[in-house]
């Protein structure tokens, strides 16, 4: 189970680093090494989907004009921003 954690961590850290842009390379890169260590399994499962999001999407999601199943990291990437 620790494995499985640390290669999700792994896998979420290197994705926000590697976007197609350099400035979402840097906002999302930034949001994930803020807040990755005190999440949860869960938690991390849904920061992986939002990584993997396009760059579109996950502007809208800042700015509150598209939904984001897990609120909690919804509210740290508005806090974030």
């Amino acid at each position: 189970m620790i494995s499985n954690k640390q290669n999700l961590i792994n896998k979420i850290i290197y994705r926000s680093q590697y976007r197609g842009t350099k400035e979402m390379d840097i906002f999302v890169s930034g949001f994930v090494k803020s807040i990755i260590d005190s999440l949860s399994i869960d938690d991390l499962i849904d920061l992986d989907t939002l990584v993997n999001m396009n760059d579109e999407d996950i502007i809208k999601i800042s700015k509150k004009k598209m939904i984001f199943k897990n609120n909690k990291i919804l509210k740290l990437l508005i806090d974030f921003k």
